[in-house]
């Protein structure tokens, strides 16, 4: 029995129902979905895209940071210049 993944669209996740998926990506804008032999391969490759896009949000979340500090230095620097 076939199972699919509905990555972008209504309600994410894994369905065993190929209407039910249907329902998930129709009219969602950027939708995406694939279809899978069994129902532990979708499941598989499901935790694997939220693992990643996990590690996507880290590495924003550090960028975000990294600049924020630099900036916050920058300020503090400027400021001790125009005070000396």
């Amino acid at each position: 029995m076939a199972s699919y993944v509905v990555y972008n669209g209504k309600v994410p996740g894994v369905y065993d129902d190929w209407e039910e998926c249907q329902r998930q990506v129709h009219r969602f804008s950027s939708n995406s979905n694939k279809g899978y032999t069994t129902r532990a391969q979708a499941e598989v490759r499901y935790a694997r895209y939220l693992a990643g896009e996990r590690r996507e949000r880290w590495r924003n979340r550090m960028k975000t940071s990294f600049i924020a500090i630099m900036l916050i230095v920058m300020t503090a620097a400027l400021f001790y210049v125009m005070v000396v």
